[in-house]
């Protein structure tokens, strides 16, 4: 038996956390035995506990000597042989905890942010992740993308890194579209709108208020046209005050979280994702795995998916200009969305399913612990 523990950075609404939900739903439980720990802050804590599996809290989402504290404690009280940490935070202690305690250091970037620091904030950030580096057995990107990226930046050792793709369980969110989706009138858009929909974290990364600046640009000529976006996050008084200044009223739809958001993707005509970056989004794949045509910017991550005029459109990163032309031309063009829509979906199916990223997971901890036993 591997015993694995699953080291989260926050249990809120987002890709790192539900990655792992698949992972533990999916993993043999014959051959890994699996603990899930990060602070007590969102709906995956609950939803971890429901699966059964051993769930506890750190907190990694604060700096401090008692989250490592806590995660030496349990590593030490479980005999873990992987920690596999996710995010900053985690990463951080979980690397270290394995350090101490002998067992193979695991870590999954979920996106490579450090763009936003001062000078001297990026040079420590990096070489702090070097350093880390040397202590991990495997770093993993979301991405062929992102993993290339980690390798340029020396995020990882030679030799010690590996592409597992996040993946999409399509027949359970087929089966959640057909038994409970989210209808129209309960986010408060009209029958006859035509919904661009975004499903993200609001932060500056995700540079929603681009997809804000593009409804205002088409609103003249596309009065059904509607925004969708379904999230929370720091920037969300900025987004609405965006809205209000170019007086878009309720065309703009400001739903909050939602519980398994790919639920609401039947309220949407297209999918629109105009992040300056990103590690590979699994809204963006549970849009596409429904069938919806996506518009997305030409940033690593979106790329790995999103193939241009087949499965999709994909615009310069921060050309508001070129994102509102690629939705008009969508909006316009009932016929091209299915065309693009199916295709996306047969992408997803073929390239992005959930049973390849838990396998290529699993056969990761198995060399992860067979180094750890050595």
């Amino acid at each position: 038996m591997i015993r694995v523990l699953e080291l989260l950075t926050t249990m809120s609404l987002g890709g790192g956390p539900r990655q792992v939900w698949d992972l533990v739903r999916h993993l043999p439980r014959d051959e890994f035995d699996v603990t899930v720990a990060g602070p007590r802050d969102g709906p995956f804590f609950g939803r971890f506990r429901d699966l059964g599996c051993r769930v506890a809290v750190v907190h990694a989402d604060r700096l401090g000597l008692r989250p490592l504290r806590e995660t030496l404690a349990l590593a030490r009280a479980h005999g873990v042989q992987v920690i596999h940490s996710h995010g900053k935070g985690a990463g951080l202690y979980g690397r270290l905890a394995a350090r101490r305690t002998g067992a193979a250091a695991v870590h999954t970037f979920h996106g490579i942010h450090y763009e936003g620091y001062r000078r001297a904030g990026r040079w420590l950030y990096l070489a702090l992740e070097r350093r880390l580096a040397r202590w991990t057995h495997t770093v993993v990107g979301v991405s062929a993308s992102e993993e290339a990226e980690a390798r340029a930046l020396g995020l990882c050792r030679p030799g010690g890194s590996a592409t597992v793709a996040n993946g999409v369980d399509v027949e359970a969110q087929d089966l959640a579209l057909v038994g409970a989706p989210v209808r129209r009138e309960a986010l408060g858009l009209t029958a006859d709108a035509l919904v661009v929909g975004s499903v993200a974290r609001f932060d500056p990364v995700k540079n929603l208020g681009a997809l804000v600046g593009a409804l205002a640009r088409l609103a003249p000529r596309e009065p059904r046209l509607t925004l969708l976006l379904i999230g929370d996050g720091a920037d969300k008084a900025r987004l609405q005050a965006l809205a209000a200044r170019a007086r878009l009223g309720p065309r703009v739809v400001f739903a909050g979280w939602l519980e398994d958001s790919a639920r609401a993707c039947p309220t949407m005509d297209l999918y629109a994702a105009p992040s300056l970056k990103e590690g590979l989004p699994l809204a963006l794949l549970e849009a596409m795995a429904a069938g919806l045509a996506v518009v997305a910017t030409d940033v690593p991550g979106h790329r790995d998916v999103v193939r241009d005029g087949e499965t999709g459109l994909l615009v310069p990163a921060g050309d508001e200009g070129a994102l509102a032309e690629a939705i008009g031309a969508l909006a316009a063009d009932a016929a091209r969305r299915r065309r693009l829509g199916s295709a996306g979906r047969q992408r997803v199916l073929r390239e992005f399913g959930v049973a390849p990223m838990v396998a290529k997971t699993a056969e990761i901890y198995r060399a992860a612990a067979a180094a750890a036993r050595r």
